[in-house]
């Protein structure tokens, strides 16, 4: 009986839950199927760890990530949107389609994507497995392969019969088998050697870390409140403790450079449908951050001063929108001309000094690696 006072609390709180979600059919069908993904394991573990993989399954998805075969017109793979120079992004302001055309939002880095428990900008995907179905299944991106045309595809390349094999037990090539490998090597892009990641690890002492990086550090932590979304030590917007929920945010991006009107995109409202998500969108990982411009989910800003200058002035409320969601947070921050460069400064010794995944010179299907374009 006392065991059952105790936990009275907690049953009450899932009861709020329940009734809280119950209402709200977009909500509902987002939980359920994050719950099912994370039973089946298939979610990340933002613990700034990967999980242990076994090398058969990276070396498979390594092969498919850089592989076009994938893409209906073989000329477009998972590399042809996130390319390791640059941060596993593509240098875009949005992503190029299929047919060369533009889609709707800025290619997201994949640095550390392991830590995230939501995935695209409007966090609509919750495991990497099942992230990797939206752009090969989308007509737009990819050109829209069924399962069983990808599977065929797959299955006449002996090259991959022997590789799902050796990491699967089965030479026929199953597509879930292809999303847990392609996710396995992406689990795999982590950067954790930066100078503050160094710093914080005292790996070297602070007398190493530049004056304007160690300044940066105190604004980014306090006065600019950058840390409210970019929580530490990730630098995501998985909230800390538990490092099971994806926060996601408002803060009124224009819709491009010129700062003259409020970007269209709800975001995350289409996940949602609440209101109060309206233009909200999943803050990104910091980690090689100078690697992926431009930044923000429509790529309004081609570099870290003209990020840090739109937050300095109040986000979309600061440039004059009509944006009565935005987060708390993003307020006129008054920061100096000397604040904003070191606050520059700490992003950019965020990044490991120069490494990349190397690109294979060849991949099973004999097509170029990475794709055409």
């Amino acid at each position: 009986m006392r065991r059952f006072i105790a936990w009275l609390p907690l049953y009450f709180f899932l009861a709020l839950i329940a009734l809280f979600l119950g209402s709200r059919p977009g909500l509902v069908q987002y939980a359920a199927r994050s719950a099912m993904e994370r039973a089946r394991g298939h979610a990340a573990s933002p613990n700034g760890t990967a999980a242990p993989l076994d090398s058969a399954q990276i070396a498979l998805g390594r092969a498919l990530f850089f592989d076009p075969v994938v893409s209906a017109n073989k000329e477009r793979a998972c590399a042809s949107c996130h390319l390791p120079a640059r941060g596993f992004s593509d240098g875009r302001r949005v992503a190029l389609a299929i047919d060369r055309g533009n889609l709707p939002r800025n290619a997201p880095g994949l640095t550390n994507v392991s830590d995230q428990v939501a995935f695209f900008w409007d966090g609509r995907a919750v495991s990497l497995e099942d992230q990797v179905d939206g752009p090969v299944h989308s007509r737009q991106e990819m050109g829209g392969l069924t399962r069983r045309q990808l599977e065929a595809r797959l299955d006449s390349i002996p090259e991959y019969q022997t590789l799902f094999y050796g990491a699967y037990g089965t030479a026929h090539p199953q597509w879930p088998d292809a999303k847990r490998a392609i996710s396995a090597f992406e689990r795999t892009i982590r950067s954790g050697g930066s100078t503050v990641d160094r710093w914080w690890r005292r790996e070297i002492p602070e007398s190493e870390v530049p004056a304007d990086v160690r300044h940066g550090f105190d604004l980014f932590a306090g006065r600019a409140q950058c840390s409210r979304c970019h929580f530490l030590p990730l630098t995501t917007s998985v909230v800390p403790g538990g490092f099971t929920t994806q926060e996601f945010q408002v803060i009124g991006v224009p819709a491009d450079s010129s700062g003259l009107s409020l970007d269209p995109d709800l975001g995350h409202f289409a996940v949602t449908h609440l209101d109060a998500d309206r233009h909200a969108f999943k803050a990104p990982s910091l980690r090689n951050i100078a690697r992926s411009a431009p930044y923000m989910h429509n790529g309004a800003f081609e570099t870290l001063d003209e990020v840090i200058q739109f937050y300095n002035r109040g986000g979309g409320r600061g440039l004059g929108f009509d944006v009565p969601n935005q987060a708390p947070e993003v307020h006129p921050l008054h920061l100096t001309a000397e604040d904003q460069a070191a606050l520059v400064r700490f992003l950019e010794a965020l990044s490991d000094d120069p490494h990349t995944v190397e690109t294979p010179s060849r991949v099973p299907s004999g097509l170029t690696p990475g794709g055409q374009y």
